[in-house]
């Protein structure tokens, strides 16, 4: 038997993560509460540690944060391992159900890109205003999450319409990152890795309802398009929470966050 956790979200996070929404779409899981929640959703604007730390300290089990913004995650890996809470991060594109970890064919598919690769190239479209550093922090956690390690990162050019940023694998192969704030497009993140006879591509579309991720591959053998999979990437996250509480098993979104946050910490030093 499923049980049902209760979840609080403060305007803020309400807005952030449609958690209103998310809730109402998983009933045997969840249910509202007024005040002190199994779940905290919090937003992921700056000060976000802070506010999941001090859930955590108020009696928390777990904590969903919404969009988080690049920020050091040290106060709250020692809150949640203390406590023993589990904290989720409901990414923008990484948190794409496509990318779980449990989809072997797709990081079968991007793997094996990887053992051949000469050029990795993604891009990322956000609205115009939006932070560039924050589309970046995106970007990077979709490369994290397909298993990439960017080295010897570096700012090409950065203005008011987005971003060029440049890198290399572990294994040197070229990484080109372009953001884009353009209204003209739909927030959308591609990942293309192209081969000596071929190419795999991931397309993550906005979190903001089901539309499928696409993942598609391209060899000598022909061209493979992988099933589609209509899920959000919000409910994805809220999922993931229940089953990590239920479970008792650890969520390893803060260790892959770190991650993310190592490869921006060479931008600036």
């Amino acid at each position: 038997m499923t049980t049902q956790l209760s979840v609080y979200a403060d305007p803020q996070a309400e807005a952030a993560g449609a958690v209103s929404a998310v809730v109402a779409s998983l009933p045997l899981s969840f249910r509202p509460a007024v005040s002190a929640a199994d779940v905290t959703a919090v937003a992921g604007h700056a000060g976000w540690t802070d506010r999941a730390s001090a859930a955590i300290r108020n009696g928390a089990k777990g904590v969903v944060v919404s969009a988080p913004a690049a920020e050091d995650t040290a106060g709250l890996v020692a809150a949640a391992d203390t406590a023993g809470s589990v904290v989720v991060l409901d990414l923008q594109w990484a948190g794409n159900p496509a990318l779980d970890s449990t989809r072997e064919n797709v990081h079968g598919a991007i793997a094996t890109a990887l053992e051949g690769a000469v050029l990795l190239d993604s891009v990322a479209i956000a609205a115009p205003g939006t932070d560039p550093l924050h589309v970046l922090t995106d970007q990077l956690a979709v490369l994290v999450q397909c298993g990439i390690e960017v080295r010897n990162v570096r700012m090409v050019q950065r203005n008011g319409n987005g971003y060029t940023v440049a890198g290399t694998t572990a294994d040197g192969v070229p990484v080109a990152l372009q953001g884009i704030l353009t209204s003209a497009l739909p927030a959308t993140a591609s990942l293309t890795i192209l081969t000596s006879t071929g190419r795999a591509d991931v397309v993550l579309p906005d979190p903001a309802a089901a539309w499928p991720a696409e993942v598609r591959t391209v060899t000598t053998e022909g061209a493979t398009t992988l099933p589609t999979l209509y899920e959000s990437s919000h409910r994805t996250s809220w999922s993931r929470v229940h089953s990590h509480i239920s479970s008792g098993v650890p969520a390893n979104d803060l260790a892959q966050f770190t991650a993310v946050m190592s490869i921006l910490s060479q931008l600036t030093s």
